[in-house]
């Protein structure tokens, strides 16, 4: 008869308590502009530096499971026009969160009639053995990264190269770009706060996204990060180049997640002009 009740008492708990024996937390909810209520696509959502996150859709909306334990943490709410916040995951209902934009800081415009100097730089070759995941399967973003050593002086970023490799599911992709601190030697705070996202045909070769309708400039070695957005619908493989020999490169496998170093580098480089 004890042994009845305690089984009664063990359902019973679980009934009241189904978060204590789930695995798993799910959340859900859209994100949007503060200002006009429109939802933001493709804003970075997870646990800053723990490896557990996901991206919003073209709707503004997420979806994302977290594991138990990680209840009592925060969720980074990040995109590069907005202001970051973080929400608590502990009760976290499904609603809309609200992004304030960031105050718009106009690129310094150089002008001058000297003749200007163009270069290459970052990796310009791959290994035909060797390439890089850029996709996530998981709804989320991966991003690699590639440290940048620049002249002496300001310079002007008008294209990033990108060597795609084998294994395509889709024609076309959104490609998002970002410029990070060089942060002894690893990608630190973002230096241009610039939705820098342009959506490019996906075949093997290289791929190249156009900054010259923009004034990026730059005054100190920086890295460049580059995002395939996810397919919301299909799977979407991509794969970049890659090389041993150039030990500056660096990889996230995760919105908001741990900056891992390679072993070698991605085929990134930038073209700039000073």
């Amino acid at each position: 008869m004890r042994y009845n009740r305690y089984i009664l008492l063990f359902l019973l708990f679980q009934i009241l308590n189904p978060h204590v024996f789930s695995q798993k937390i799910e959340m859900t909810g859209t994100i949007a502009d503060a200002e006009t209520k429109e939802p933001i696509e493709f804003v970075n959502i997870g646990i800053l530096n723990k490896n557990k996150g996901t991206i919003s859709n073209s709707n503004g909306k997420f979806k994302l499971e977290i594991p138990i334990e990680h209840s009592k943490d925060s969720l980074t709410i990040s995109h590069v026009s907005y202001r970051s916040i973080k929400v608590a995951i502990e009760n976290f209902n499904d609603r809309t969160i609200f992004l304030e934009l960031r105050t718009n800081e106009l690129a310094e415009v150089i002008v001058s009639n000297k003749k200007k100097k163009k270069r290459k730089i970052g990796v310009k070759s791959h290994n035909p053995l060797l390439w890089l995941g850029a996709v996530s399967k998981d709804t989320d973003i991966i991003e690699n990264a590639q440290r940048i050593n620049i002249p002496d002086k300001t310079v002007r970023v008008k294209y990033i190269n990108i060597y795609l490799r084998r294994g395509f599911d889709s024609d076309s992709s959104h490609v998002r770009v970002n410029f990070y601190k060089n942060l002894e030697n690893t990608p630190g705070e973002k230096l241009i706060f610039e939705n820098i996202v342009q959506k490019k045909k996906i075949e093997p070769g290289w791929l190249q996204i156009d900054l010259t309708k923009r004034h990026i400039y730059l005054e100190e070695d920086f890295f460049v990060g580059v995002e395939f957005i996810p397919d919301f619908k299909n799977p979407l493989e991509v794969y970049i180049g890659a090389i041993l020999t150039k030990g500056k490169g660096y990889s996230r496998r995760n919105s908001l997640g741990k900056w891992n170093k390679l072993q070698g580098a991605s085929t990134i480089n930038v073209e700039i002009e000073y």
